[in-house]
């Protein structure tokens, strides 16, 4: 259906939707039509939702399982957006441009590297069917649940997916059509991250217009939609490496295509519907991506930025200085969110419920308008068995729960939940995503090197029972610590394990943790100064801060 067409016939459109809301009124009375001033959004990227990943992976999904996804999410009582992933290419629906996600066209389509896969496409097509036969697919069932719970549905979109752009599986049934037909446009140069040098190069118009065609297909098919969210994380590679900033214009462009789309549907709809973007955590490196977001609010083409790190996340996002960057002393503001993933350091290292809710103190207390929540996945109907999910202290969970995102939307219950703030570490340089980092600090001796560690809880109201900070270094090493100007000398030997904070520790690998002095932290950045005390260099790879408020009964895992 071209806009056109619906244009012309505004008035069967209407007509249509007036006897919609009709039949529905009753399943609606709980819609929120006016958007929240503070956002908790959650991102399901479908793939879950397909394999039915959080009830046990139940065959032949249905209309009544997709409800219970949303309805866990919903049941938080804190999540305002609730967002769907399409699919990018690899497409959820039936599309005029994409095979939809696992068809194999009966057979037809090999899978040489793995049977596996091969299998688990199967399923994801037949589920695809189960819902089809029910007149309905996961972006549907999904957001029209949404919509009925009281939470903004919208569509988010990944601009350059590459989760199936990998060459080396030689399984056609995983590769999109218009990817696997037109290798003309792959990038070519295999220098910014996995599968990089196939991802689709947006120099080429072609390119380009095959994405706002099926962008312009998915505004037009799905009627609930409040917004639209293009996700440039979900591969942050759009260019040759360094090509970014002279082709920021084509994206630009591209933005501005999307966002009259987004208008002109918004118009026939009778409703706003928004448009927001996912991108880089600095500013600068957004633009070397080929985003220029300051064009963008200058232009007014979103209606806010969430900010992140690609996969891993980043434990320390840097918001205010993306905030102060992005517009500096200008009156034009729109909400910034910070992005946090299902990730952890490197190696991969699940977070832990401390760590989840030190990322959001951290967001908001640097000015963060809310919280993006990726692949924020729950398992087994949303019930943890803590018994088996804890540490042998029973201090620490690395279990997502219901629990655990009620608290992070709920400012009274995080500020004084129990927690872990982590300073960078470093390395979230996935896709050339950097963040600017003290970690890692080399230490010598009769030298004093810094790192600073933000706390965002309010401690000048309510200070924890008791801090603890934690350094974790390449090797065993004697040092003095200073924090805020004042000499550390408690360490607790114990604290390590009960935090479990030698996890993912590597050989030679050491972990120190210091009992803070009452009053010694500040709400703000706090300044970490160590001077090796031992022969040879060091390096600080970690440091984190654990604020204690109490029982964990009371005050959540660490």
């Amino acid at each position: 259906m071209k806009f056109n067409v619906i244009i012309n016939k505004l008035g069967l459109f209407l007509i249509s939707i007036s006897l919609i809301a009709v039949l529905s009124s009753a399943e609606q009375a709980d819609y929120k039509s006016k958007p929240p001033k503070f956002r908790i959004i959650h991102n399901n990227d479908g793939t879950d939702a397909l394999a039915n990943m959080w009830f046990n992976r139940k065959p032949d999904l249905t209309r009544e399982d997709i409800n219970n996804y949303v309805d866990l999410v919903a049941e938080s009582k804190v999540v305002t957006t609730f967002m769907m992933c399409t699919g990018s290419d690899f497409v959820y629906y039936r599309s005029k441009y994409e095979r939809p996600f696992g068809d194999d066209l009966n057979d037809s389509l090999d899978c040489k590297g793995s049977e596996s896969e091969r299998k688990a496409f199967k399923q994801y097509f037949k589920n695809f069917k189960s819902l089809e036969a029910q007149g309905t697919d996961i972006i549907d069932a999904s957001l029209t649940r949404a919509k009925q719970r009281g939470m903004e549905a919208f569509i988010t979109f990944r601009v350059n997916d590459l989760h199936f752009a990998d060459t080396a599986t030689h399984c056609r049934v995983s590769y999109p059509d218009f990817w696997f037909n037109n290798p003309q446009y792959w990038i070519g140069e295999d220098n910014q991250g996995m599968n990089s040098s196939r991802a689709l190069d947006f120099t080429h118009q072609g390119v380009r217009d095959h994405k706002l065609a099926l962008i312009r297909e998915q505004l037009e098919k799905y009627e609930m939609i409040d917004g639209f969210d293009l996700d440039f994380m979900r591969f942050i590679v759009l260019f040759k490496a360094g090509e970014g900033p002279s082709k920021a214009h084509l994206m630009t462009s591209f933005v501005k295509t999307v966002k009259s789309m987004v208008d002109s549907v918004s118009k026939v709809r009778g409703k706003k519907i928004l448009l927001s973007v996912r991108v880089p955590i600095t500013v600068e490196g957004t633009l070397w991506k080929g985003l220029d977001v300051k064009e963008w609010v200058k232009q007014d083409l979103v209606d806010f930025i969430s900010i992140g790190a690609h996969w891993r996340g980043e434990t320390a996002m840097p918001i205010a200085k993306f905030k102060q960057d992005l517009f500096g002393k200008s009156n034009k503001r729109i909400p910034v969110y910070g992005s946090i993933d299902d990730g952890g350091y490197l190696p991969r290292e699940p977070f832990s419920d401390g760590m989840y809710k030190g990322m959001a103190s951290h967001i908001l207390g640097q000015g963060g308008d809310g919280l993006y929540l990726f692949n924020f996945y729950f398992a087994n109907y949303g019930k943890v068995d803590y018994q088996k999910a804890l540490n042998p202290s029973g201090l620490v969970c690395r279990t997502r729960s219901t629990r655990l995102l009620n608290v992070l939307g709920t400012i009274d219950k995080l500020n004084t939940a129990n927690k872990i703030f982590c300073a960078s570490d470093g390395v979230t340089d996935s896709y050339g995503v950097l963040q600017v980092a003290d970690l890692p600090m080399a230490c010598g001796v009769g030298k004093k090197s810094t790192a600073s560690i933000f706390i965002g809880d309010p401690i000048d109201k309510k200070y924890p029972k008791e801090s603890i900070l934690f350094l974790r270094t390449d090797r065993a090493a004697r040092m003095e610590i200073e924090v805020n100007g004042l000499k550390i000398t408690g360490v607790q030997a114990k604290y390590p394990e009960d935090y479990d904070r030698n996890h993912g520790l590597k050989e030679g690998e050491k972990t120190i943790a210091y009992v803070l002095p009452k009053n010694c932290l500040i709400k703000g950045e706090n300044k970490v100064s160590i001077v090796a005390r031992t022969p040879n260099t060091f390096v600080v790879k970690r440091l984190e801060i654990a604020l204690n408020y109490g029982d964990v009964a009371v005050n959540g895992y660490f």
